[in-house]
């Protein structure tokens, strides 16, 4: 038996990582800042039952303060791996790692994956292929940059994730609204710091695919692509995807080889990554890079595929072990349940998506009585269906009509409306494309 440290999560869904190390025998303690993100969330007080011990109130982001706790605790309790699968907690639990001499990536890749202007030179500097890019530091600065770059552009925070104030601009006022959120952001909550940095890329146009791979001494394996449905400009948050992504092989092949590419112009040596890449015209090029895994339900529904859980590979990578892919058994389809109109939850009933054909799993999160909007970004989103099939055409077929089935109903509009109807959001084109911008799935 093994014990591991899980450094702040994702609500309800990044706690499948801690049940399954305590079925594989092992002892997980979570650390957070807070419980409040986390019993706010459908399911979440059941959840935070998992864990064999919580420690709250720790700077989980200061890693002195971290390792303070974590130290303490490793001395009366040994810890033999860490984990982090939030995104502004990476850093802090890298560090804690080194200092306790226990398998993680590097500190300084993980600070440089959190400052996507530096990835972009590095990339730049190794000639992986990606879009021209520009760092703001005002309005004013974002404004010039969108120039020189040409129209449409999209703009993000340098530093952000969750599709928070990421957008496509069509012109300056545009960009002024969106570089203006980016710059007045200075907290993304649970203890993570903004910068205030803009990052401005040239938009191409294709559909947006990530790669999932697991890299063990700086060699890099992919478990395989996702494919995205994002919603249209001016908010493109995550509507859903396919595992595997259906693609032909030499485009599959051309994925693979820009995010290995990718992963070893930033140094990644150890960890399971997330690397988002846009199919261009001139091929596919990369948007982003997360150095966790995949965020959400989407490793349920990879598991669904891979007939295998994929976090028994996150628990064995961080014990030091050396987990490796294995072949696929059709296709699993997710997609996002959302609201249709601004107001107050009243309730969401998603039995007779349970029912349908090709259904495998429902998740909710969302709680009657919250404030919901229709998308903005990928914390908006009020729950998902995983479906599957023998191709990727069946199983995003089931998940469409499945997701018909539910019923979303929001004090507002004053009736029940389906989830797919009035989507503020929009819901692309059915099949699963997506356009750059991508935001991170968790």
């Amino acid at each position: 038996m093994a014990h591991l440290v899980l450094v702040e999560t994702t609500p309800t869904a990044g706690f499948k990582v801690v049940s399954e190390a305590v079925a594989l025998g092992h002892e997980v303690t979570f650390v957070a800042h807070s419980l409040d993100p986390y019993l706010a969330a459908e399911g979440g007080e059941e959840a935070l039952k998992t864990p064999t011990r919580l420690l709250t109130g720790v700077p989980t982001t200061d890693p002195a303060g971290l390792l303070d706790v974590v130290g303490s605790l490793h001395r009366k309790h040994p810890v033999h791996g860490v984990l982090a699968l939030s995104e502004g907690h990476l850093p802090a639990t890298a560090e804690v790692a080194e200092a306790l001499g226990l398998p993680f990536e590097s500190t300084a890749v993980m600070r440089r994956l959190r400052d996507k202007h530096a990835v972009r030179e590095l990339l730049g500097a190794a000639g992986v292929a990606q879009p021209a890019f520009r760092r703001a530091l005002t309005v004013a600065e974002a404004v010039a940059a969108a120039g020189e770059l040409g129209y449409p552009v999209v703009v993000k925070p340098a530093d952000g994730f969750g599709s928070l104030h990421v957008g496509v601009a069509n012109d300056a006022v545009e960009v002024a609204a969106l570089a203006e959120a980016v710059t007045g952001t200075r907290s993304y909550g649970r203890g993570v710091a903004g910068s205030g940095v803009v990052l401005l890329e040239a938009y191409v146009p294709g559909p947006v695919v990530s790669c999932e791979m697991v890299t063990v001494d700086g060699v890099s394996t992919p478990y395989g692509c996702v494919d995205r449905m994002l919603a249209p400009a001016p908010h493109p948050v995550e509507l859903g995807g396919c595992f595997p992504a259906e693609l032909a092989d030499d485009v599959r092949e051309a994925v693979v080889r820009v995010c290995a590419d990718a992963l070893a112009a930033v140094g990644i040596r150890r960890a399971h990554t997330h690397t988002e890449v846009v199919l261009g015209p001139d091929g596919p090029q990369i948007i982003e890079i997360n150095g966790r895994l995949i965020g959400g339900y989407v490793p349920t529904m990879i598991n669904y595929v891979l007939e295998r859980n994929i976090y028994h590979d996150v628990v064995e990578l961080a014990l030091g072990g050396s987990p490796s892919p294995s072949p696929v058994h059709g296709v699993g389809c997710i997609r996002a349940i959302t609201a249709p109109v601004s107001g107050v939850l009243t309730g969401i009933d998603a039995d007779a998506a349970r029912q349908a054909p090709g259904t495998a799993e429902v998740m909710l999160h969302a709680r009657p009585g919250q404030e919901v909007r229709p998308a903005r970004n990928n914390f908006d989103r009020l729950g998902f269906l995983i479906t599957t099939a023998a191709t990727a055409a069946e199983a995003r077929k089931a998940a469409e009509e499945a997701h018909d089935l539910v019923r979303v109903t929001v004090d507002g509009d004053g009736h029940g409306a389906g989830a797919g109807e009035g989507d503020g959001d929009g819901d692309g084109d059915g099949h699963g494309d997506g356009r750059h911008p991508a935001g991170d799935a968790s």
